[in-house]
């Protein structure tokens, strides 16, 4: 009796520590999983203040504790935190970074900063009295078009995933180091799903006060910038005296509004940037919009309201977003005006080409202006007879009380001296006529200024009319980018990396990624995770069945958010002196990235179900079969790694991959079905292993093994299997990573 006694204790013993593990398994895919739901985030209220919550109280103690221990010591980090920049320092201190502008780019790259190179010191100088200024003017209008999704299914409780959906929110590392810490989220601030612009302003100020305290200077107006003579630090005068920065890093976006060529300028066109959100002087009144672009259609908008006439003149094919994915076309939201045109309204859209548009010009006229043909003889008797009434559009007359300039903004560049100047792109580099943006590298620096870096709307320069660089939700990733390099080149970090310990690693963390990871779902086809394979020690050319083939993946480094641009111009270094001594060459590089079909881009996208997006014809039933992939969904490539001697890592020049794989589209981006997704990720692995075995394309063996169904499948089989000890080593390898 006793023998079964202490049977039965046993057995108790075991269920109740299999409940315990269970309990921790669940726990732990809880805490993986559950980033900050709706019902643990504060709402917003009509006086709105940022909660303690969103401070987490130990980690607040611990920096408390370890700022006080430093001050008694003179540490780096008294240094930094006691820093007052509201006060003009000494012209014997300097910092190591001056962000200029606290709009978004500045914020986030200042916070990117202070959080992942605790060394830096940064000051960042804002010529407004509050951050996000910009903001509380503009749009004019004051309706953003940057999605706020705020619900969302209870399977879609990752915080990463949901800031797909979310176009508005800064990003702290911190709370990508505590899963279930309350952020500071723009929903917020509002229930909108386009929210208004004053709500997104007195968001990013209260990021910057409670990110970035004590290290932004306001009511700074900086008046010039150049470089010492005997020194390569940039001497930055401001209105409160002058720093010297180490490092400057323009995040001013693009400021300055582009005018008018010298042939169409005249006093009484009105720019964009002059109006308001009164449209009262508009009533009864007929107004010209020159600019088709999403200011000139929002301000035709809400003009046409009271307006007797509104015109849009457009110089070019109107681009719309969902035709091109590209955010900054022509948004729907702002298109209601074509309504109101094509639906016989007394609004309109006029289409003139380059040659006419080159012969308009602006003159006086009937108490107003006129768009007229220039040395045309006709319109000048007709504007001489001061009958309006003969002013018609037969003859390229248009009478106008107003006309409005919405084209656009271009990088504003006369703060800097003659030595910091820096060369604007070319026609052709980045837009069709050049000088919107500064020429850039991959890592985001002045191609003639050394130090010179930009950040936020500028940096769109590398992904313009391609990704979301231009926008909150494409820039605070491009800002982390840039910091990462940064930390690198400056201060021996490291760009964030997992080893990862074979196959089934690889395969889990590159599925987490793709199904949760919102950079490279919005920075599509221009970030991309990267696995760095070392060919490996044992290179079988022509292996036998019975041969030995090393998992190449087990070693392999995954690094995340790498600009494709960095690998194919060779400037991406994963640390100093790539660190960790594996091969600078002869490798593979694989990467991932998020892409629309080739196809998915023209007018008629609606209808790609039936015909061609660009051509609208209608698709034969086996181009109908045939046709996949339109939709966002994420793209594997395995390049060949060029050897070089400087530790940076480059895909080989001028290289096509070895292999690419498209993983099926999904509408609700789930890429988990264990077949469509999975086993095809799964394959796409053991390609790139047995390549990295250095196994021959051309022999009979590689021909199986690369075309066909592998004779060492077996042999992998247990790392391929994935069975619940290999899921959960995988994902607790993932979650300690330091992404």
């Amino acid at each position: 009796m006793t023998r079964d006694a202490d049977a039965s204790e046993r057995r108790r013993t075991s269920v109740s520590v299999l409940v315990a593990i269970t309990s921790m398994i669940v726990a732990f895919f809880a805490g993986t999983h559950v980033g900050a739901s709706t019902s643990n985030v504060p709402q917003r209220g009509v006086d709105y203040t940022i909660p303690v919550a969103f401070r987490n109280d130990n980690r607040a103690e611990e920096e408390e504790r370890a700022y006080r221990r430093d001050k008694a010591t003179g540490g780096d980090d008294a240094r930094k935190r006691t820093l007052h920049a509201s006060l003009a320092p000494d012209r014997d201190e300097s910092v190591d970074y001056c962000i200029l502008g606290a709009g978004p780019g500045g914020i986030q790259t200042g916070t990117y900063i202070l959080r992942d190179i605790p060394s830096a010191t940064l000051v960042v100088l804002e010529k407004r009295s509050s951050a996000g200024s910009f903001f509380q003017r503009f749009p004019i209008h004051r309706k953003l078009i940057s999605i706020n999704k705020r619900y969302f299914t209870e399977k879609q409780t990752d915080a990463d995933f949901r800031l797909r959906h979310d176009w508005n929110s800064l990003i702290d590392p911190l709370d990508d180091a505590e899963p279930n810490r309350l952020r500071l989220l723009m929903q917020n601030y509002s229930d909108e799903y386009y929210p208004h612009a004053s709500d997104l302003a007195r968001y990013l100020d209260d990021f910057a006060t409670e990110k970035l305290e004590g290290l932004v200077s306001y009511n700074t107006e900086v008046f010039s910038i150049a470089k010492e003579k005997t020194r390569s630090a940039f001497i930055v005068k401001t209105s409160k005296g002058e720093w010297r920065c180490g490092n400057v890093i323009s995040a001013t976006g693009l400021s300055a509004p582009t005018q008018l060529s010298a042939h169409f300028w005249h006093p009484k066109v009105i720019g964009y940037e002059q109006l308001t959100d009164d449209v009262s002087m508009f009533a009864g009144k007929r107004v010209a919009v020159l600019g088709a672009g999403n200011a000139g259609f929002e301000t035709a908008a809400a003009i046409s309201k009271v307006s007797a006439h509104t015109d849009i003149f457009a110089s070019s094919e109107i681009r719309f977003a969902h035709q091109t994915h590209y955010p900054g076309a022509l948004r729907i939201p702002n298109a209601a005006f074509l309504d109101q045109y094509l639906l016989k309204s007394l609004d309109s859209m006029i289409m003139i080409d380059d040659m006419i548009m080159s012969q308009l010009r602006i003159t006086e006229g009937f108490g107003g202006v006129v768009l007229r043909i220039k040395g045309n003889v006709d319109i000048d008797d007709i504007i001489a007879s001061g009958d309006k009434r003969r002013c018609r559009a037969l003859e390229y007359c248009f009478f106008y009380d107003y006309v409005i300039r919405a084209i656009g903004w271009k990088f504003d560049r006369t703060i800097f001296k003659q030595s910091t100047v820096p060369k604007l792109e070319k026609p052709g580099e980045v837009t069709k006529r050049g000088g919107k943006y500064p020429s850039m590298t991959a890592t985001y620096e002045s191609r003639n200024v050394p130090g010179l870096y930009f950040a936020g709307a500028v940096a769109h320069a590398l992904d313009f009319q391609r990704s979301a660089g231009g926008f909150i939700h494409g820039f605070r990733y491009t800002s982390r980018a840039l910091t990462r390099y940064l930390d690198v080149k400056n201060h021996g970090g490291s760009w964030p990396t997992v080893i990862l310990r074979g196959s089934t690693h690889a395969l889990m963390h590159a599925s987490q990624r793709i199904n949760t990871a919102s950079s490279l779902y919005q920075m599509y086809g221009t970030l991309a995770d990267v696995i760095l394979i070392d060919a490996t020690s044992t290179q079988n050319a022509y292996p036998t069945v019975d041969g030995v083939m090393e998992d190449a993946m087990r070693g392999a480094r995954y690094h995340i958010d790498v600009p494709m641009k960095m690998l194919r111009d060779g400037v991406f270094v994963t640390g100093p002196s790539n660190e960790t001594g594996r091969s600078a060459g002869g490798g593979f590089i694989v990467t991932i990235t998020m892409e629309f079909g080739e196809t998915f881009h023209g007018r008629f996208v609606v209808d790609h179900g039936s015909r061609n997006t660009r051509t609208g014809e209608f698709l034969s039933e086996a181009e109908l079969e045939n046709q996949r992939n339109l939709f966002l969904h994420p793209v594997l490539r395995l390049f060949r790694r060029a050897s070089r001697r400087d530790g940076t890592v480059a895909i080989v020049p001028n290289s096509q991959p070895e292999y690419t794989v498209h993983l099926a589209e999904d509408l609700a981006t789930d890429w988990t079905h264990p077949t469509v997704h999975r086993d095809v990720m799964r394959k796409f692995i053991r390609r790139a292993v047995v390549l990295a075995n250095g196994v021959s394309r051309g022999s009979e063996l590689g021909l199986v093994e690369l075309t066909g169904e592998s004779v060492f499948e077996a042999q992998f089989s247990s790392d391929f299997r994935l069975g619940v000890f290999d899921t959960i080593r995988a994902l607790w390898s993932s979650r300690r990573s330091t992404f």
